[in-house]
């Protein structure tokens, strides 16, 4: 796509049709919990008595018209909070901050309060941990999955040695069984499964909501392990300017430019604009190959609201253009097959999406209508020495969601959603022939919810009917139960099912990096499994400090699975449908304390017993290690001037692949080593520039041995996918960002 066309594109977006008409309130619903902490309430009713109501966004952001004559009554509602009500005189003189607290009236005035850096909520339904703005910009650089670093639910690896590509896991699985959105629709999925977050600026990131478990019916089918929301920046309350520049030891640059315009009292605009580089070629380890890929990638995004009345309209357009050069290092030693050739890695995505999002309450202010759609346009070229991958995806998604406030508080939600992928996959192994894994998939939906308050009792049961073009119907039902055993102290529990289509060739990197010959056998079908979960969170004071303790536990069994097997035979990869049991334990004891307002703590340990059939024998799932540790700790002065953050993250053992059938020097030993990594950075706040120093991986793990065959990459026993560890050594960084504030930052409050 020509970039002339797509910055032609994104000005008009930009400057869409101004909304005019009456006056409006801005405000934002908070909800302030038992512990006094507050944090966005979204999705809540807010309107006059016997008038107009609207829905807040996912940031807890509103717009309401005047109503008809002063003084009138603000009337607020939820799934989670009993109505309220706070009398205005008259119109509030600036932004209005708007404060639940349970069944009392509405706060009149917001209390000022610094919130931790990622908060766990007894309001939620599921078990959800929020990572804030604060936590996102310890993420330095540069994209969506270098933002979990102090996240115990999320862990993040590379894929392999050579592509760069970051991959999560959540509950013991990979991440491609965690539903992944952006604004309530389906964004990191086919052919962007494994390498869509690393396409994803952390800049253009408002907040991240973690949740644990099997997903409710309305959000869609396929968070088996859980839910991972990406709230964008609000145009209505992102600053006018934001940049931040950012470059490391490794030789990489990064500039992200947000600019936010608020076109009148209704619409309002933001553009998101970045770029990075990377032309240092680095070989730590000293193995003749690049440890990153050099690298070009940018983006860009325009989003648009439009906010009148009790309709909400928003338009999001992006483009991304990303190109990876890697592989041996000019001058490295070349193998006896390589016929003089140099082992090259060429990775190209382009991709375009477009998302076109509506909601309307209706006459009766207890029921609304939401209408989702988006439309993607992917194509990925990937070549790994003689393996050459060609994919294009073509989908289109749509989902209407029908809303009913109920008596007592309880609600129903009914809807219909539409699925349609087409996707293009040649993939040319080296010495296979031609696989030829294309096909078309269209998947309509049928789902329903009902939700029941009950004093401290909440249940949401639900249910969805899907049809598959491709693999047939799936019925998944599901179920969440919160109970509030105190003020302070919530027990969770969800149970259901789940499924998903999975493109094996994207989602396993060995079956591109390495020499690994590739195997189909039989049909692949629907990923199916059941997740259960408990969970409790306690809120307390001890010692005159706010604690906060969680555990967790979660199983997810599946029923139907695409088996990877790379224990066969080193020199193989076979995929084919599961044959016996395939399961996934995960406990987890998280606590957080506020030591004072200046510092917070955070100390967690997980465990995972994540086993497989693999041609009938239960096995240890390959490179999940079974313990993981992280040690958190953060201060902020007491002016605000300095922040200092410093993350300690431990990784227990874990199983690697057999590779007993090689010759004795292209073998990996049956288990990796423990190690740890420690991240820190110190920022210094001056008025409206923000300088940052760190650095990552400051213990110098590193797996030394990354590749085997690394002589010979062209030969039988190559394979760069065996990745257990960090690939690279210790990195330092720093940045400069400005903010400068406008409209969009105005929060004065209402007394």
């Amino acid at each position: 796509m020509d970039p002339k066309k797509i910055f032609l594109l994104l000005a008009l977006a930009s400057t869409a049709a101004v909304a005019t008409g009456q006056d409006q309130i801005h405000g934002t619903v908070k909800v302030r919990e038992a512990d006094r902490s507050l944090h966005p309430l979204p999705d809540a009713r807010v309107g006059w008595a016997g008038g107009a109501a609207v829905m807040s966004d996912s940031t807890g952001h509103f717009m309401l018209p005047f109503p008809e004559s002063w003084p009138a009554v603000l009337v607020s509602s939820s799934f989670a909070t009993s109505p309220d009500s706070l009398s205005l005189e008259g119109p509030p003189k600036g932004h209005l901050n708007v404060v639940v607290e349970g069944s009392v009236q509405l706060a009149a005035a917001e209390i000022s309060e610094r919130q931790a850096s990622t908060r766990l909520s007894l309001q939620t339904l599921q078990a959800i941990e929020s990572i804030g703005a604060r936590e996102l910009k310890r993420a330095a650089c540069c994209d969506v999955s270098e933002s979990f670093q102090s996240n115990a639910t999320v862990d993040v690896s590379y894929g392999d040695a050579v592509s760069g590509t970051k991959t999560i896991r959540m509950l013991g699985l990979d991440g491609k069984y965690a539903q992944i959105n952006t604004e309530n629709i389906p964004f990191v999925r086919g052919l962007s499964a494994n390498s869509g977050l690393t396409l994803l600026p952390g800049p253009w990131i408002s907040e991240i909501n973690v949740s644990k478990g099997i997903g409710t019916a309305v959000n869609g089918p396929n968070a088996m392990t859980g839910q991972i929301e990406l709230c964008l920046l609000d145009p209505a309350t992102a600053p006018a300017l934001f940049t931040n520049f950012y470059g490391n030891s490794h030789g990489r640059a990064e500039l992200n430019v947000n600019a936010a315009q608020h076109l009148g009292k209704g619409g309002d605009n933001i553009l998101m604009v970045h770029g990075s580089m990377l032309q240092n070629a680095l070989d730590d380890n000293g193995d003749g190959f690049m440890d990153q890929p050099l690298g070009k990638r940018f983006n860009i995004m325009d989003r648009w609201m439009q906010r009148s009345g009790n309709r909400t309209t928003q338009l999001i357009l992006r483009y991304v253009i990303d190109q990876r050069n890697g592989g041996q290092m000019e001058g490295a030693a070349l193998g006896e097959s390589s016929g003089g050739r140099r082992y090259t890695v060429d990775i190209g995505n382009e991709m375009a999406d477009l998302v076109f999002k509506n909601g309307w309450i209706l006459k009766d202010p207890a029921k609304s209508i939401g209408l989702l759609t988006g439309f993607r346009n992917h194509t990925l070229s990937s070549v790994f020495g003689d393996n050459n991958y060609q994919g294009a995806q073509r989908s289109a998604y749509g989902n209407v969601v029908y809303q009913q406030l109920l008596k007592n508080n309880d609600q129903i939600k009914a809807g219909a959603s539409f699925q349609f992928d087409d996707y293009e996959e040649v993939f040319r192994p080296v010495p296979a022939e031609r696989m030829d894994l294309g096909r078309t998939e269209r998947m309509p939906g049928l789902f329903a919810e009902y939700t029941r308050n009950r004093n401290r009792f909440t249940l949401v049961a639900g249910m969805r009917a899907d049809f598959n073009s491709e693999y047939g119907e799936a019925y998944s039902p599901r179920l969440h139960l919160k109970y509030d055993l105190a003020p302070l102290t919530t027990l969770r529990f969800s149970a259901g099912s789940g499924f998903r289509s999975a493109n094996p060739v994207v989602e396993f990197p060995a079956a591109q990096a390495s020499s690994r010959q590739v195997i189909f056998e039989g049909d692949l079908g629907f990923e199916r499994s059941w997740n259960t979960g408990l969970s409790l969170l306690h809120k307390f004071k001890w010692f005159g400090k706010k604690w906060s303790v969680a555990v967790d536990a979660y199983r997810t069994d599946f029923t139907a699975q695409v088996v990877a097997d790379y224990d066969r035979s080193p020199q193989q990869l076979v995929f084919y449908m599961l044959d016996g049991p395939s399961y996934a334990n995960s406990a987890l004891a998280d606590v957080q304390v506020q030591l004072s307002k200046q510092w917070e703590l955070k100390v967690s340990y997980r465990w995972y017993q994540a086993e497989t059939a693999y041609d009938g024998v239960l096995r240890e799932r390959p490179l999940v290690p079974t313990h993981r540790g992280l040690l958190d700790l953060g201060y902020v002065s007491k002016n605000e001037k300095w922040r200092f953050d410093a993350s300690l993250n431990g990784f227990g053992t874990a199983r690697m692949p057999s590779t007993a059938a090689n010759p004795e020097e292209y073998r990996m030993p049956d288990r990796s080593p423990a190690y740890a990594t420690l991240n820190a950075q110190i920022t210094r706040v001056l008025g409206a520039w923000e300088l940052y120093l760190g650095g990552e991986n400051l213990t110098g793990a590193m797996q030394s041995r990354q590749i085997l065959s690394l002589q010979d990459p062209f030969g039988p026993y190559f394979d760069a996918s065996l990745i257990w560890g960090p690939v690279n050594m210790q990195m330092a960084y720093f940045g400069l960002r400005y903010t400068l504030n406008g409209k969009a930052a105005n929060t004065t409050q209402h007394q």
